[in-house]
């Protein structure tokens, strides 16, 4: 294994999701990222908000970035974790966008912002083994 390869293999894996502060995929990316954390690959991740990255007077949150292996997942086509990952210095490993996987199984539609449902938990663990079988874990 070259030294280049090495080096990422031993980097921090961070995940970014969006903020999509009203959106129901909002909400699923941050399930998701729940779940990923939590459930599947506890130990594995760490995660850090959006407006960190974007508020970082100290730059010790945009270090973070440009020193992990950073997954973003985004609700939606704006992508607004995966430009501001970039706006950071970052470059994403694997970018995930949620309507995308729902496109998928439109049966795992969320149900509202205050309460995503039976279908948006299910999105929200469709997003989190998208994470993994992309290599993210």
């Amino acid at each position: 294994m070259n030294k280049r390869l090495i080096a990422l293999t031993d980097r921090r894996k961070l995940i970014v999701p969006c903020s999509g502060i009203g959106k129901t995929v909002g909400e699923v990316t941050r399930e998701a990222t729940r779940i990923l954390i939590e459930e599947l690959r506890p130990g594995v991740f760490d995660t850090v908000c959006l407006a960190r990255i974007m508020m970082d007077e100290e730059e010790d949150t945009r270090e973070l970035i440009r020193t992990s292996n950073v997954i973003t997942i985004d609700g939606c086509p704006e992508r607004c974790a995966t430009t501001s990952v970039k706006f950071a210095g970052g470059t994403p490993v694997l970018e995930v966008l949620t309507v995308k996987v729902l496109a998928k199984n439109r049966t795992h539609r969320p149900k509202s912002i205050l309460d995503i449902g039976e279908g948006g938990r299910q999105l929200a663990r469709d997003v989190a083994e998208v994470v993994i079988e992309n290599g993210g874990a």
